[in-house]
């Protein structure tokens, strides 16, 4: 009996309970989080639950926002996170963390330190999404109230993904993935951007969410582009999707085609695969970009015999040009900012470690002449229910 005893006293001194709990009302939780940099000083805005209006039962008329902005600066990024302290009246959680803003001034200053700070943090999980604010800061974008949420951070997360998933211009990053992009010699980094559309005064006002029309939404744009840890520019949408075919980001999205006869039909993507290897041609590199594609056609808005073999085929050797040409813009405005966002140097550190340890101090200029070929091979898959458009009998 003494045994047993003692057996049960040990197990209940190793089975404690939740020992660090802390109840809701004694935390706040944050959802996402902005640093910008102005002048000398970091400015970080941390998003805020509130609890309460989030269960509310209020109509839509008398609709209240879930979530407070609490603003801190200093000196250093940690600084003003610890200054927070002095204006929340709970202890921070950021372990519910779903977005990461950066500010423009910020990533142009580089935003290793940021990487830095937050790596180091046992509380924050590292799945959250990190995003650049493009034309605003990240204060301004956590302002922005949104109507279809209640929570904007859980809009933004939603949307990013649903955005990378069904037209390609974005691309999802987390904070595991962008520690490694830098990292890597071989990989330089991007980021998807977010910026406010309509009228920024008033996304901060109740008005954003009373209104069939909002004034002001957020809306995701194209890359931003980094060189080693800093900022130095953007790709446009159609360079974007350029960078997601060749990085096999895309899982569906709709391209637009001219018709010989005049017009325009779109084709709908349905799997893309693509492949970067790097070779050495006379002891010269080169990296070649292999992409797979199937798609179907969603849209006919011109005359064409779909029941024709050499039509369909036509199509594919169409849409193969388009994306061999999206994926080529693309690699010429990386070029041009001397950021190998597409790991060329980490495909040619595969190939041959030898001569990339040769090569690799000299990579920025070494990547602008690096000789780039890009094959893409079209699949239609599908042409619809409809062979013949009834638009052709209506004329």
């Amino acid at each position: 009996m003494i045994k047993r005893a003692v057996l049960i006293f040990l197990i209940m001194l190793i089975v404690t309970g939740c020992w660090n709990r802390k109840e809701l009302d004694q935390i706040s939780i944050a959802t996402a989080i902005g640093i910008d940099k102005l002048g000398d000083h970091y400015h970080v805005s941390v998003q805020l639950l509130n609890s309460d209006e989030i269960t509310s039962t209020k109509g839509v008329g008398q609709r209240q926002p879930v979530v407070t902005l609490q603003i801190s600066s200093g000196s250093t990024i940690f600084e003003s996170f610890r200054k927070l302290t002095t204006s929340s009246p709970r202890k921070i959680l950021s372990s519910h963390l779903r977005i990461l803003v950066i500010g423009e001034g910020m990533a142009e200053d580089g935003i290793s330190k940021i990487l830095d700070l937050l790596s180091r943090d046992h509380e924050l999980r590292s799945d959250f999404n990190i995003l650049l604010a493009r034309n605003a800061t990240a204060n301004d974008i956590l302002q922005v109230l949104t109507p279809l949420e209640k929570i904007p951070a859980n809009k933004l997360y939603t949307s990013l993904i649903s955005s990378e998933k069904n037209w390609g211009v974005t691309t999802n990053v987390d904070l595991h993935q962008l520690i490694y992009d830098l990292v890597d010699p071989g990989k330089d980094p991007v980021l998807s951007s977010i910026h406010i559309k309509g009228d920024p005064e008033k996304a901060k006002s109740r008005e954003n969410l009373n209104s069939v029309l909002p004034p002001a939404t957020l809306e995701y744009k194209s890359l931003g582009v980094f060189h080693k840890d800093q900022f130095v520019g953007w790709l446009t949408d159609r360079e974007s999707k350029g960078y997601n075919y060749a990085m096999s980001n895309i899982q569906s999205t709709v391209v637009a085609l001219p018709c010989e006869a005049g017009g325009k039909m779109s084709i709908e993507l349905m799997s893309t695969r693509s492949k970067i290897q790097a070779k050495f041609v006379k002891q010269q590199p080169q990296a070649f970009v292999n992409v797979l594609v199937e798609a179907n056609i969603g849209e006919v808005a011109c005359k064409l015999n779909l029941n024709s073999t050499n039509t369909i085929q036509a199509i594919e050797e169409q849409l193969n040009e388009e994306i061999k040409q999206t994926i080529l813009d693309s690699v010429a405005k990386a070029k041009s900012y001397k950021s190998d966002i597409f790991g060329f140097g980490a495909a040619i550190h595969r190939a041959n470690y030898k001569q990339w340890i040769l090569m690799k101090d000299n990579w920025d200029q070494a990547f602008v002449d690096l000789p780039v070929q890009v094959a893409v091979h079209a699949r239609i898959r599908r042409t619809g229910s409809v062979v013949e458009s009834f638009l052709d009998q209506m004329e």
